[in-house]
């Protein structure tokens, strides 16, 4: 018999709810992607005010236009690169 079985009404929800946060996850990345792109992009990051370094704000750009990738795989689209998305994205969450 199993032990620590949690209750699957609440496991279920919980489930449902880690899907859709992945799924508005993703639809903010590409907003921020695309919103970013429409000003310029790497230049637009370099700018006040985010003053950002131009190494800097070529991996901001690149990562999101990968988890953007990412998300076009994960909405039916063509297939993601094979790569580590995770590392891709470690710089800007302290990883």
């Amino acid at each position: 018999m199993a032990a620590n079985v949690p209750n699957p009404g609440q496991y279920l929800d919980e489930i449902g709810s880690d899907l859709t946060a992945l799924r508005d996850t993703f639809q903010r990345l590409v907003n921020k992607n695309d919103y970013i792109a429409s000003m310029g992009g790497s230049a637009f990051l370099q700018a006040s005010p985010f003053s950002m370094s131009s190494t800097d704000a070529d991996a901001l750009v690149a990562t999101l236009g990968n988890h953007k990738n990412l998300s076009v795989h994960y909405n039916g689209g063509a297939q993601a690169a094979a790569m580590s998305y995770k590392a891709n994205g470690q710089p800007f969450w302290g990883g």
